[in-house]
């Protein structure tokens, strides 16, 4: 077996990794979708026992329904996008909305660990590159962080870019003598692991 047969073999187990870990954030953003669906439909059913018309039209709730249904399904279509991508080319992507999606997609994970993340993503931080595969390195490295910190650990991520490469540098306190070194200056009073990741510009 050569690299080329290797690599795709070790990304397919690193996905069905993270993915069976982020389950429960996986759960979660399905069932967001369907809050809308379910109080569309609880209008539609107090409108259909009311004695009398409601403030709100009936074909205007028929229409909150129907785009309830299309932002479900594309909700579903983007976490299916996630677990199993389709052929992803080189594209252009901005690494700080990246990670800011992936703050939000993981913020309830980290709230159950107790576990705080933080940003400093200010700047855009454009790349090139196979977006399918840079989110799931990056969602790897958040969600091994959050499980290595420990309760009331803190996740930094801060970004960087110059004229030839952005990185995103992620830093994370945890217990002392697990990898550690200094990296931000306002936490040098703990211990810091920090991972930076380069793309070209």
């Amino acid at each position: 077996m050569n690299d080329n047969d290797l690599f795709p073999l070790l990304e397919d187990a690193l996905r069905t990794q993270v993915v069976s870990r982020c389950r429960r954030a996986y759960h979660h953003d399905m069932k967001n979708g369907l809050q809308g669906i379910y109080g569309g439909v609880d209008a539609l059913i107090r409108a259909a026992r009311a004695d009398k018309p409601m403030v709100i039209p009936l074909d205007q709730l028929v229409q909150f329904v129907r785009q309830a249904i299309s932002n479900h399904e594309a909700g579903l279509e983007g976490v299916l996008n996630h677990i199993a991508p389709e052929g992803d080319p080189s594209v252009e992507i901005n690494l700080a909305e990246l990670m800011v999606e992936l703050a939000r997609f993981l913020i309830a994970d980290a709230s159950r660990h107790s576990v705080k993340l933080r940003s400093e993503l200010s700047i855009p931080l454009v790349t090139q590159g196979n977006a399918a595969r840079l989110r799931l390195a990056f969602l790897a490295l958040l969600t091994e962080a959050i499980d290595s910190v420990g309760t009331g650990g803190e996740i930094f991520v801060r970004g960087e870019a110059s004229e030839t490469q952005v990185t995103i540098v992620i830093a994370d306190t945890r217990p002392p003598g697990v990898d550690a070194a200094d990296v931000f200056d306002s936490i040098s009073n703990r211990t810091v692991r920090a991972i930076g990741w380069c793309c070209p510009r």
